[in-house]
């Protein structure tokens, strides 16, 4: 998006317009040239500073409850079971669920 200018030329004319007008319109017209002054700045800072995007909430909730769902599994599989066949599968399911996730952010930001 290409910043707007205020050219001289609409300076100018502003002043001649009350010029013209006389004293009666000069409130008029400078509340329509503030107006264009503040557009144009508005356009410039848009152009300057892009948004960034704000924390991931979800992301950060999703990583939390895994943690917190992974270590009571864990202490429950180590206690019941002997093998580690067990204790793999669950990781590998949280990190299936994760990723999917993380996936599923990325191709959503090049669509939007």
């Amino acid at each position: 998006m290409e910043p707007q200018k205020l050219e001289r030329d609409e300076l100018a004319a502003a002043m001649s317009a009350r010029r013209e007008l006389g004293p009666q319109f000069e409130l008029e017209l400078a509340e329509s040239l503030v107006e264009r002054v503040n557009a144009v700045i508005d356009s410039r800072l848009a152009v300057r500073a892009p948004k960034r995007p704000g924390p991931d909430w979800a992301q950060m909730a999703l990583g939390l409850g895994s943690l917190a769902f992974s270590i009571p599994l864990t202490a429950i599989v180590v206690n019941a079971s002997s093998t580690t066949l067990p204790l793999m599968l669950i990781f590998a399911l949280i990190a299936f669920i994760n990723l999917a996730y993380a996936i599923s952010k990325i191709g959503g930001r090049r669509r939007g």
